[in-house]
């Protein structure tokens, strides 16, 4: 951060205590007042809003510190995996905002998140590589210092793909979908940018060549012998697994835009692995299937690997929670996209934190961070980012109203203000002078 390129030192320092104050747990439905015990709100407050609103800093700007802090997690060479996907901000009772776009069932208004965050090799979360926030105006990118005109999501993933190849060199990236972005169109693209993929197929009734015939992948997917591939759990409950692969060859037109007017694209044929995995209720009536479309080869990934790549794209609907509910991006005041925008740069660096306190090696101190923040530490309950953000809060709070008030200036406090009953007697006790003093 002391290294960004935001115009002035001064800027830089003000983004380095906007992020330590959202670390620390400041009120995130306000213009950004310091976190719990801070001691100077207004001048905190005002600099905040003219950071958020300053044109002079661009998005390309803010974001270099997301990037450059990616490239350093990320060894290289090495594999990540990225994984795609956009998300509704609802600001439908924001009046103020004037330039919202309908979203979700068109019956709110607000943003239209996409993101692209970057994975570890263990599927652990360390931060968007690109985000993009749709307005009025078009799409407010990490990646351009100017408005970027929306076409659709899929133009969206054409960007982050591009992104994660320019800034992740000697990585080898794996980019991570669900069916929303199943389009032939975008697998010719990742082919040709040399993209490695795992994408949930949509389209099962589209015509593919198979051998000598031309089915329907779905047909396909019914007709590969499946393997047993042992039990697993989802959602508390047991399934048996069953496997199954081969390869289709895509050499239709992508219908991208056709229903916008536009006439079906030709491209050239592609060799698609397709992996089948079904899971088969043990003691309950639930029953999954899905088709997953690879070009990563079988040597390097079997099938298993394929569909543990899958499920760990469920961690970018995690990031967006952590946002929504944990840091609270639907509650934000600002009154333009741009603004939020900025701030969502800042508030990245934030998450970014709490994702590498997950994966600390202490592990003592994690747990205890997040028993601060309520988890139980039953083995069943992972330790996830919302809990451990909590605990955070908690601790740095505490922190600082003992570096302002001391102890003893605490406990004086909640006695002034009728709040004695609360404080445990422990603590009382162990703050009581000897009865020989």
């Amino acid at each position: 951060m002391r290294r960004a390129d935001l115009g002035d030192v001064r800027r830089n320092a003000r983004a380095m205590q906007l992020v330590a104050s959202i670390v620390e747990g400041q009120t995130s439905d306000t213009n950004a007042v310091p976190g719990a015990g801070g001691s100077a709100p207004w001048p905190h407050s005002m600099g905040a809003y003219r950071l958020f609103n300053n044109d002079a800093v661009s998005l390309h700007q803010m974001h270099a510190m997301v990037r450059g802090s990616l490239q350093q997690l990320v060894p290289s060479p090495g594999r990540c995996f990225v994984a795609h996907d956009f998300s509704v901000v609802d600001y439908s009772k924001h009046s103020d905002k004037t330039d919202r776009v309908q979203v979700g069932n068109e019956a709110g208004l607000g943003y239209d998140l996409y993101a692209a965050l970057v994975l570890d090799a263990l599927g652990r979360p360390l931060g968007p590589l690109v985000t993009e926030l749709r307005n009025s105006q078009g799409c407010l990118s990490s990646e351009s210092d100017e408005t970027v005109a929306f076409v659709d999501h899929l133009g969206q993933a054409e960007r982050g793909i591009a992104a994660a190849r320019a800034y992740l060199p000697g990585r080898e990236v794996v980019h991570l979908m669900d069916r929303e972005f199943d389009d032939v169109a975008l697998l010719r693209f990742l082919s040709s940018e040399h993209g490695l993929y795992v994408i949930r197929a949509q389209h099962l009734s589209r015509v593919v060549r198979w051998g000598a015939d031309n089915p329907t992948l779905g047909l396909v997917a019914k007709t590969v012998a499946r393997r047993a591939a042992g039990e697993v759990q989802r959602d508390g409950k047991r399934f048996e697994r069953f496997i199954s692969e081969t390869v289709v060859r895509f050499d239709r037109p992508s219908l991208r835009g056709c229903k916008r007017g536009h006439k079906p694209q030709p491209g050239v044929a592609i060799d698609v692995r397709a992996v089948v995995v079904e899971l088969r209720a043990i003691g309950h009536r639930e029953h999954h299937q899905w088709v997953l479309l690879t070009n990563l080869s079988e040597a390097t990934a079997p099938a298993e690997v394929i569909v543990d790549a899958y499920l760990m794209r469920w961690r970018i609907e995690r990031f967006f929670y952590l946002t929504k509910v944990g840091l609270r991006f639907e509650h934000w005041r600002q009154q333009s996209g741009e603004a939020i925008a900025r701030r969502l740069a800042l508030t990245i660096l934030a998450a970014m934190v709490i994702y590498q306190l997950l994966i600390a090696k202490d592990d003592s101190s994690v747990k205890a961070i997040a028993t601060l923040g309520g988890w139980l530490g039953r083995k069943r309950d992972s330790l996830g980012p919302v809990v451990m953000m909590r605990g955070v809060f908690v601790l740095l709070a505490a922190l600082s109203a003992v570096a302002i008030h001391g102890v003893d200036g605490l406990l004086r406090l909640a006695d002034g203000a009728g709040l004695g009953f609360a404080i445990p007697p422990e603590l009382r006790k162990a703050r009581a002078p000897p009865a020989n003093a």
